[in-house]
């Protein structure tokens, strides 16, 4: 699946993700990388709004699962159930949310979901701005099959 569609889906479908300026960088079968421009998602300290940080690297998570099983053509409902983000450092520019699935935990979560009808899977997401880690995620991720 190309970064664009979705980037494209996350626009029309999550709006907040447009008012952001996220952007799919990359992505492939194992992890995907998100970027959010500084000037939208500035507080009042000039740095990065937390509950940006927090979106990004929830939508990190989401963007690479809601990929993966476009591709599988698995008609599905995927809803985030957890979350925390721990913020280590400010960020005063913009930032890239980084995800991977191994092949691993995607198997037992598939394979889950098309045997149960629901599976759960935990993924962790990075958040770099430059080369420093100003934030790392844990969301806990739920897909229902429709």
């Amino acid at each position: 699946m190309q970064p664009d569609v979705i980037t494209q889906y996350a626009h029309e479908h999550i709006p907040i993700t447009k008012h952001m300026g996220i952007t799919v960088l990359a992505v492939d079968d194992e992890q995907i990388s998100l970027l959010a421009p500084y000037a939208p998602n500035i507080n009042h300290r000039e740095t990065i709004f937390g509950g940006s940080i927090s979106s990004l690297g929830i939508l990190a998570g989401w963007a690479l699962l809601w990929a993966k099983l476009q591709v599988e053509e698995t008609p599905n409902r995927l809803v985030i159930q957890a979350s925390s983000t721990e913020f280590i450092k400010p960020a005063t520019d913009a930032i890239v949310a980084c995800c991977q699935c191994d092949r691993a935990h995607w198997l037992t979560f598939y394979t889950t979901l098309k045997r149960h009808g629901k599976a759960r899977i935990t993924l962790n997401a990075e958040t770099r701005c430059g080369d420093i880690v100003v934030a790392t995620h844990t969301g806990q991720y739920v897909a229902m099959r429709t």
